[in-house]
């Protein structure tokens, strides 16, 4: 598995493993109080949205099959009949239950960075992927490095999706939990900060 699949396995299935890691890296008891019950509870949404998302594909697309099936088998007329509003209705319950899941995820990525440190950091590559566009827009891999106290420094590593093409040298902020310099994915980004690409110290 690749570490791109990797990351959307995890995303939708956040492991117990990473959740205990997340906990670890809270520095607070409220903190992991909300990382816990916003994992649980993000878990049990996605178990509601995996039936709602199969109900809505069997509506979408089972009950045109059969209805066109009932114009030539008369035991299948009761397809060819059917309300107007059960697409809708599918789709509404569909929504429903994907919609909670989603914030869901929102707050818990939130908690898992409720104390972390609030960093500015350079771009030092910058890959773009045209193949998974976010509403209209590339994504981007950004590899961030960012230079703290007593001449430590970290990388980071981050998807997005940007109006503009990131430029390398551009700064961006971003949170993050440890201070281990390999740990790419802990990182929280929260944008660029200007539009003009910093030097790099020579």
């Amino acid at each position: 598995m690749s570490m791109r699949e990797n990351t959307i396995v995890q995303t939708l299935f956040p492991p117990r493993a990473q959740t205990a890691e997340w906990m670890a890296a809270a520095r607070t008891p409220e903190t992991r109080a909300r990382i816990r019950r916003w994992a649980r509870l993000k878990r049990v949404c996605l178990v509601l949205a995996i039936p709602g998302t199969c109900v809505f594909v069997l509506v979408l697309v089972g009950f045109p099959l059969l209805a066109v099936a009932g114009l030539f088998v008369p035991g299948l007329r009761i397809f060819t009949d059917a309300p107007w509003w059960v697409a809708p209705v599918a789709l509404a319950a569909l929504v429903a239950v994907i919609l909670p899941w989603f914030v869901a995820s929102l707050l818990l990525e939130a908690a898992c960075y409720a104390d972390g440190t609030e960093t500015l950091g350079t771009i030092t590559e910058v890959v773009v992927d045209t193949t998974s566009d976010s509403e209209g827009q590339p994504q981007y891999d950004l590899t961030i490095a960012a230079e703290l106290d007593q001449d430590a420094s970290i990388r980071r590593s981050v998807r997005t999706a940007e109006r503009r093409e990131p430029r390398v040298g551009q700064t961006v902020r971003f949170l993050h939990n440890t201070l281990d310099p390999g740990a790419l994915d802990d990182i929280l980004y929260l944008g660029i900060v200007d539009n003009t690409p910093r030097r790099r110290r020579s």
